[in-house]
């Protein structure tokens, strides 16, 4: 896979600018909460702006919105709300969160993956991606360093995250099966490291278990999408090397413990928001976590198969969160993709956040 060891975890959160394993909710189906996760991607993209950078803001992804969403959801203080916009400095100002504790560590975590995806990037491309990976690793070493200091100021566990991914390579080669433990570990320090931000200790084991079933998740998602190209240039995919019914059955695990643990956190607001984006989740990542798949073969099967990730590919970016043209208008998504009439509408079924089974 492309993103072996310490780059695995922190660019899993990294993911691809702003894509992620968690759906965003839909907008009409929580109206009332929905403006909390506009102000909380809005207001990750608008901090990482602040503290390193104006580029830095094209970093913004789901994954770590979630995070940021889950501290602001959890924190028994009032969360502070400012009247702003996020890309579109004509737009009207609605509420974003850009400086609260959890966004901030949200955003040190993703300019982290950058420089993770950078460095494996660095090792495993060819020559032009390589350099290219090179030169752009030593231009965000700044607000790496900056974004290293920020985590290690608030007493993130470093070494301990660093001890769990230098095992990575190791567990591939011995067990392919717990090739994502690395990955939850990180994911579960990531989440679990919300109680010292906002002194809910009460609370470490259930975030720990929600971070790690997230972490395993998205291991094993990335793992899925590139297993072919991984066929082609000769690189570890556990789907290579484990039996798919025994990944399938871990993979299902890991979504019970996220739901379970998910469900066993007294959120002080935006419970029915983040209940939401579990269903909305659940119903886009269905083809996923069952690992369907159209196996069609010959030509016309790999044609197939690219169009249908070419579609996966254009609905990840179609569902932008904050677009980054122009903000969204209230109660739908910039590109016409989420809800815009009302549940099981046409964009409402598109985006599988209402059951529109007749």
């Amino acid at each position: 896979m492309r993103v072996p060891g310490l780059a695995r975890p922190f660019a899993g959160v990294y993911h691809a600018g702003m894509f992620g394993f968690v759906v965003t909710p839909c907008a009409r189906c929580t109206r009332d909460s929905y403006p909390a996760w506009r102000g909380a991607f809005c207001g990750l993209a608008r901090c990482l702006a602040r503290e390193f950078g104006y580029p830095a803001r094209l970093l913004v992804n789901r994954d770590a919105a979630f995070v940021g969403l889950l501290g602001l959801s959890l924190d028994p203080e009032i969360p502070s709300w400012k009247q702003a916009t996020c890309c579109n400095p004509l737009a009207r100002p609605f509420p974003v969160a850009d400086d609260h504790p959890a966004i901030l560590h949200a955003a040190a975590v993703s300019v982290c993956g950058l420089a993770a995806k950078l460095s494996d990037d660095a090792r495993d491309e060819g020559f032009i991606r390589r350099t290219a990976a090179r030169l752009g690793r030593l231009l965000v070493s700044p607000a790496t360093n900056r974004a290293v200091a920020m985590l290690n100021s608030t007493s993130f566990p470093t070494g301990q995250v660093l001890a769990a991914l230098g095992s990575q390579e190791a567990i591939e080669s011995a067990d392919p099966l717990r090739a994502d433990e690395p990955t939850a570990a990180a994911y579960g320090a990531i989440t679990s490291h919300l109680v010292e931000l906002l002194d809910r200790p009460a609370q470490r084991e259930a975030l720990h278990r929600t971070g790690a079933a997230l972490g395993s998740l998205v291991y094993w998602r990335d793992a899925w999408q590139d297993r072919r190209e991984d066929a082609r240039r000769g690189r570890f995919n556990p789907f290579a090397t484990s039996d798919p019914e025994a990944i399938r059955e871990r993979i299902a695990s890991s979504w019970n413990a996220f739901c379970s643990a998910l469900g066993g956190l007294p959120f002080v607001r935006h419970a029915d928001l983040i209940s939401n984006m579990q269903t909305t989740t659940a119903r886009q990542r269905r083809r996923f976590l069952g690992l369907e798949a159209d196996e069609p073969s010959g030509k016309s099967g790999e044609r197939a198969r690219r169009r249908e990730e070419r579609r996966i590919r254009k609905a990840d970016r179609d569902r932008s969160d904050c677009c980054h043209n122009r903000d969204c208008a209230d109660g739908c998504c910039c590109l016409g993709v989420a809800c815009d009439a009302g549940p099981c509408d046409a964009g409402c079924c598109d985006t599988g956040c209402c059951d529109c089974s007749p």
